[in-house]
């Protein structure tokens, strides 16, 4: 985040839900990433959900953590198509998930990931894959219990650090550039409407 970006902030009203929403999960706004988790107060998941209509993403609650709700915001196609790779696929079969259902799969990391939250107990790491991160990222992390890892951003960087990297300050331009559209006036489906634009001539 810029120096210009991190003032700009203070000026702003940080409960607003848009602002929320785009520093949690401006990556898969701009379509740089499948998907980001997004947690809020528990008393905003419909101001959540009325927000997110029609914006071409999809956000599906996981879990009630204490006061707070915890969603997967996702581009459906991005992450069908990930979790279609076959090195991908061998993956999370290894955790159970044996049915090539998307739905299947997400309501099985649902119940996996509501119940660590629960419990606190057997943290379920095909999250890194519900998430987009790169899969040897996902297998060094367990391998290595987290430690060693070359880069850490977004994440941790197990495996290519030079262009991870490279995307991480992508990550952090286009939040910078969606909180400065969003304190200029424009409302979240403009902002994704733009991001949807610069895809296009992209």
């Amino acid at each position: 985040m810029s120096e210009e970006v991190f003032y700009l902030l203070q000026t702003m009203d940080r409960k607003r839900i848009e602002l929320q929403i785009i520093l949690q999960c401006s990556p898969t706004i701009a379509g740089l990433k499948t998907s980001n988790f997004l947690i809020v107060p528990k008393e905003q998941e419909e101001k959540v959900r009325l927000v997110m209509r029609y914006t071409g993403l999809y956000c599906y609650r996981l879990v009630y953590d204490g006061q707070r709700v915890i969603f997967l915001v996702f581009n459906k196609k991005m992450l069908i198509d990930y979790l279609s790779q076959k090195e991908v696929k061998s993956f999370l079969e290894t955790y159970g998930y044996s049915n090539e259902s998307f739905g299947y799969s997400l309501r099985l990391f649902q119940e996996r990931y509501s119940d660590f939250v629960k419990t606190r107990r057997n943290f379920p790491h095909e999250a890194g894959i519900f998430l987009g991160y790169p899969l040897c990222d996902v297998k060094g992390f367990i391998s290595k219990g987290g430690e060693n890892y070359r880069a850490s951003g977004y994440w941790k960087v197990y495996g290519d650090t030079e262009n991870t990297v490279k995307l991480f300050e992508k990550f952090d331009v286009a939040k910078d550039e969606m909180v400065c559209m969003l304190s200029e006036g424009n409302s979240l489906h403009e902002i994704i409407e733009n991001q949807h634009n610069l895809m296009m001539v992209g």
